[in-house]
């Protein structure tokens, strides 16, 4: 077996087979397939029998030595390929700078009318002039000098026109000094221009009705000797010593070398300028702009072909495409042919930055090919990313053929199905140690996906609080690129019918086509008494059922004779109760009965020893931003499902008793509990998940209690939550909630929390995420203040009560960069100018967006504003949060 897979390995990395290659690969997978299912039914009934005789050995004392040799197989397979992690902070940032290039990449370019773009640049540039000189990443002074360059003609020497002279505000308040330069270099005769500043920085005087280039002569000639240049920068720089000036140049008319010269001469000229001075240049050619290292690059193009061309072009070069007007050549055609495929070769930069000029000739070499030859540019683009792509990916890759044109996929569903497909494997101990408790083979999986998107092939459909993938889909022209490469190396079952691929295994091999008739587009739910006749039946590893109706007793009996399914899904179907026969199901690892009207998981104790994902519990909207929630009872003898690593959601009514068994779940990373009556206390469950301090990184708890049964005040949260989320605190914010500096996301729902409490929140120095729900806040004012929420980049206020917020002023939330607001009655937004991060500003409800849209158009940033006035309850703000999240 490791023989035929090894062999197969090389066969699919190969770049060319012929077809009697491609017959017998086909052949040996088939044969490979069927072998593996029945050597892993084969292997269960053992481990049923040993499970059997240890159950009699345990009953009757009988011991059995251990082992003092413990084999592991630490020989993973790896091609060497695999990209590396970034290690320091400096290469963290770095690398989340580069992301963020591709997110902002996946969007289109907003398209502006020319005085938007005009409105744009100004705001833009009057931001930046404004902002005092930062200090660098690695801890280096401030530039002496700010160099800006705005990319364009007609519409970038608008707004470098109007800010220099229209804008006396910035002007007067930050600049002492003001000088602009429209002079011709010829020949590298930098004099002229300097000339012309010296005329307005406090040289020679205009006569009355004397014209500016005659000036510019008469300077010029009175120093004709061969160092005219050095004494012209002497005479620039005595007059701006001890000033912070601001220059204007149209360098429209310069090459680079000349505008280098230009640049060099000013820069000397400036020794003993006053920090925070500033060039504006504008220029319509990048490399030029390039060419100075400008502070910053603002984009102002009049069409819609040019600015969104720049704008890619833009993204290209931080990605690490160079080359001069060569490399401007080549993204040009691939602009001007195919704008998918100039997307996708910003995702080959992003995974190999080093690209030479000897790779891109190779590049415009295929792609003239396929031009002359009428063949598709984004094919043979998706083929090179295919290539750069680690060989252990590309599996995952080939998986995403069982999903349809269009659909979007859950990132953690697909994390689940990976691992229950054997396509993401994981080895631990019996014992494990801490750092094999916090990392899983789901960790893996949510990293498979990441490499995914960074190479291309997936686009993010949501994008979660912390920046990670929360839904994707996969573009037609990615779809029919791997369907076609799945199909070469027989990597899906073509018996499949496409609609129906999505809800089995894809190695399934039940010979589909027999239960079909011509024209048939039945649900999946028609066909499952048939399948479950088929001998092939039992070998599934994954039935994802989610949203079928019509699943009887019958068909769920039929279910739990898979012995070897690993996956299970009755997500959002019509299921109200589980077959006692589920106790079969002993290779489970995923149970998935969310938004289902289950709510007893066995009337008696049922183990499932291999289950890691128990997924429950149920929404349901009673008002524009409140839910009620339903969850499954705790599962009797819960304790002996060592595995579990996610519990929720399960309803408790007897802490003391039902709560027992939870600290024993030694791998357990999520929790979700329902506390319901006055005998489902807070302070038992803290005390139980204290001991599940190597594990346990999230934590979702609903309070249902009397009044007076708990003061949740007095409570201790355990210290090691990474992620919090409480509804119900009826006796206030626990005092000691202000240790947990390892909180990282914070949602709270009836909270009742006020002005204090949130000054309390504020002081967590490790929050990036805070949801603020229903009744979690009880003010109309939402305040942040100076040195408050350092390190929060998420903001979620969903509550009526809120009909204003207010950041005091600068170092009040600093990092924050999205905001998101629902279901106000009012909408007043103020400080946001204080928010240098901010990027997103979402309102969702029926309100009006006015005053905060005049609020964001003011920001510097010029962030993303989106109104969703039809978002009318709390379930519609995930789809709102989509499309919005999709523009980034």
């Amino acid at each position: 077996m490791e023989t035929m897979n090894g062999l197969l390995r090389h066969l699919t990395d190969a770049h060319h087979r012929n077809h009697l290659v491609r017959a017998w690969m086909k052949q040996v997978v088939g044969l490979a397939r069927d072998c593996e299912g029945n050597v892993e039914i084969y292997l269960h009934h053992l481990k049923v029998r040993a499970r059997d005789v240890g159950d009699r050995r345990l009953r009757y004392g009988v011991t059995v030595p251990a082992d003092d040799l413990v084999l592991r197989d630490d020989n993973v397979y790896d091609d060497g390929n695999d990209k590396q992690s970034p290690q320091t902070a400096a290469d963290q940032e770095e690398d989340l700078r580069r992301r963020a290039l591709l997110r902002d990449a996946a969007a289109e370019p907003p398209l502006l009318n020319a005085e938007e773009v005009v409105r744009r640049g100004i705001d833009s540039l009057t931001k930046w002039l404004s902002m005092e000189p930062a200090t660098t990443v690695d801890g280096a002074p401030p530039p002496q000098v700010r160099i800006f360059s705005i990319l364009g003609t007609e519409l970038a020497s608008a707004v470098a026109t109007r800010v220099y002279k229209q804008h006396s505000s910035v002007a007067s308040s930050i600049f002492s000094c003001k000088a602009s330069s429209q002079s011709q270099c010829y020949k590298g005769d930098v004099g002229r221009v300097l000339a012309e500043i010296l005329e307005q920085v406090g040289g020679v005087q205009l006569q009355p009705g004397q014209k500016e280039y005659k000036v510019t002569n008469q300077v010029a000639g009175m120093i004709v000797h061969e160092d005219r240049e050095k004494r012209l920068i002497s005479e620039i720089q005595e007059r701006l010593k001890g000033k912070r000036f601001l220059i204007k140049l149209d360098s429209t008319w310069v090459s680079i070398n000349e505008w280098k010269c230009v640049i060099e001469a000013l820069l000397q000229a400036a020794d003993g300028c006053l920090p925070g001075s500033a060039i504006i240049m504008t220029t319509e050619n990048y490399d030029l702009a390039q060419s100075s290292s400008p502070y910053k690059i603002i984009i102002a193009m009049g069409t819609k072909y040019e600015y969104e061309y720049e704008f890619y072009m833009d993204q290209a070069q931080q990605l690490g495409l160079f080359g001069g007007e060569y490399c401007r050549h080549f993204f040009r055609v691939l602009f001007e042919y195919d704008t998918f495929a100039m997307k996708t070769f910003l995702h080959l930069l992003y995974v190999n930055p080093n690209k030479t000029l000897d790779d891109l000739e190779k590049y415009i070499k295929s792609i003239s090919e396929c031009v002359s030859r009428n063949r598709s540019i984004s094919r043979q683009v998706l083929l090179w990313c295919y290539y750069e792509l680690p060989s252990k990916y590309r599996s995952c890759l080939l998986y995403l053929t069982v999903f349809p044109e269009g659909h979007v996929i859950r990132s953690t569903s697909l994390a689940r199905r990976w691992v229950a497909e054997g396509l993401i494997t994981a080895t631990t101990t019996s014992t494990p140690t801490d750092d094999e408790v916090r990392s899983s083979s789901m960790d893996e999986a949510e990293h498979y996906l990441d490499v995914l998107f960074t190479a291309g092939f997936v686009s993010p459909v949501e994008i979660g609080a912390a920046n990670n993938i929360k839904s994707c889909t996969v573009h037609r022209q990615v779809r029919e690129f791997i369907a076609r490469v799945a199909t070469d190396v027989n990597y899906v079952d073509s018996s499949l019918p496409p609609h129906l691929a999505r809800y089995l295994s894809i190695h399934n091999r039940i010979g589909f086509k027999k239960f079909l008739s011509d024209g048939d587009n039945k649900d999946i739910a028609a066909y499952l008494p048939s399948l479950s006749v088929s001998p092939q039946w039992q070998l599934l590893r994954v039935l994802d059922l989610e949203g079928c109706k019509g699943l009887n007793k019958k068909i769920l009996k039929s279910i739990c004779k898979i012995l070897l399914l690993k996956y299970l899904s009755l997500r959002n179907t019509d299921v109200t109760r589980l077959p006692k026969q589920i106790k079969d199901l002993q290779c489970l690892e995923t149970l998935d009965i969310r938004q289902t009207k289950v709510r007893i998981f066995a009337k008696k104790a049922i183990v499932l020893p291999l289950l890691k994902h128990f997924l429950a519990g149920d929404k349901i909207s009673v008002s524009n931003e409140a839910t009620e929630f339903s969850a499954v009872d705790m599962p009797l003898s819960i304790c002996r499902m060592k595995n579990l690593e996610i519990l929720s959601h399960v309803e408790v009514t007897d802490s003391a008793v039902e709560l027992s068994g939870i600290a024993e779940l030694l791998r357990l990373r999520k929790l979700g509990i329902a506390l319901r009556g006055k005998n489902a206390k807070l302070s038992d469950l803290f005390r139980q998940i204290e001991q599940l301090h190597r594990s346990l990184r999230s934590l979702s708890v609903r309070l249902d209690q009397p009044a007076a049964s708990e003061n949740h005040g007095d409570l201790t949260p355990p210290k090691f939550i990474e992620s919090l989320n409480i509804s119900g605190l009826t006796s206030g914010l626990p005092h000691m909630i202000q240790q947990l500096h390892h909180l990282a996301n914070l949602t709270l729902t009836k909270a009742q929390l006020k002005e204090d409490d949130l000054s309390t929140i504020g002081r967590l120095h490790g929050l990036h995420c805070l949801r603020l729900l229903h009744q979690s806040y009880i003010q109309s004012e939402l305040s942040f203040k100076k040195g408050e929420f350092q390190t929060l980049k998420f903001l979620h206020v969903g509550t009526t009560d809120v009909t204003n917020i207010t950041f005091v002023t600068c170092g009040s939330a600093p990092k924050l960069e999205r905001i998101i607001w629902s279901f106000p009655t009012t909408a007043c937004v103020s400080g946001l100018d204080h928010l240098p991060e901010l990027r997103e500003f979402v309102l969702n409800g029926d309100c009006n967006p006015d005053q905060v849209r005049k609020e964001i158009e003011r920001h510097g940033n010029l962030p993303v504003f989106k109104h969703n006035p039809n978002v009318q309850k709390q379930e519609d703000i995930a789809a709102a949060s989509t499309s919005s999240s999709s523009a980034l």
